[in-house]
């Protein structure tokens, strides 16, 4: 798991990889607060702001990462060995994690997922989130966390074996932070997970399309299971 250019352990080129992050964070961060005047991530995408905020904020990254003389493959956007062997880790991740959150639903163990209480019963707004789902938290949300945080972070520190998975364990909680409006325990669950996701992208050679399918099939489930039952309460 060490980086394939050696010269991210240098200095200058360290700094740059800060610098990345921060400039992609205050985006994200600025672009976050225009749309609260608009709209109410991330349920309410029908005016098509949303979307148009993930192309934003992917085109931004991708044009850092290409700035600093980077392919995207450096991130884990690569084309995998063996597409079939990725589409099944994909879906057994997502149908492992869906039985194991909806046990611990079961179990009194429940996030506060009242914002996505629009899509019960409602199939035009169900439709619309299942679309977020594959594209915002599948794709936006692996490619920021897994792709371009990790490996800045990573390269930040280093570039190390140690360095990938004190990366991984640090994008895991940023992923949970950036949850916190499900309680506390929706940080705890929703930091793990990505912590999980994070060592499978490892575990796959920093690759990022077996996580890419998963998380966008189970979001994408758990909408269809709001849109029939309403979320957890």
């Amino acid at each position: 798991m060490t980086e394939s250019h050696p010269e991210g352990s240098r200095g200058p080129r360290r700094l740059r990889y800060l610098i990345d992050i921060i400039v992609l964070l205050a985006v994200t961060f600025l672009l976050d607060a225009a749309l609260g005047a608009f709209v109410q991530v991330p349920i309410d995408l029908e005016k098509g702001f949303v979307l148009d905020a993930i192309v934003l904020l992917v085109g931004v990254g991708c044009g850092l990462v290409l700035l600093r003389g980077e392919r995207l493959t450096d991130i884990g956007l690569k084309r995998p060995a063996n597409w079939m062997r990725t589409f099944a880790i994909g879906i057994g991740f997502a149908a492992i994690v869906f039985i194991a959150i909806y046990l611990s639903e079961k179990a009194g163990f429940r996030r506060d997922l009242g914002k996505f209480k629009d899509v019960h019963g409602n199939p035009e707004l169900a439709f619309v989130a299942v679309l977020y789902a594959l594209i915002g938290a599948g794709f936006y949300e692996e490619f920021t966390f897994r792709g371009f945080l990790m490996q800045g972070l990573a390269m930040l520190f280093g570039g190390s074996r140690t360095a990938w998975i004190g990366a991984c364990v640090l994008q895991g909680a940023l992923f949970g932070a950036a949850h916190a409006y499900q309680n506390s325990l929706g940080i705890a669950i929703t930091g793990t997970l990505g912590i999980l996701m994070g060592l499978l992208v490892l575990g796959s050679g920093r690759n990022l399309w077996a996580v890419i399918i998963g998380h966008g099939l189970f979001d994408a489930s758990r909408f269809v299971l709001f849109y029939f039952h309403g979320p957890p309460t």
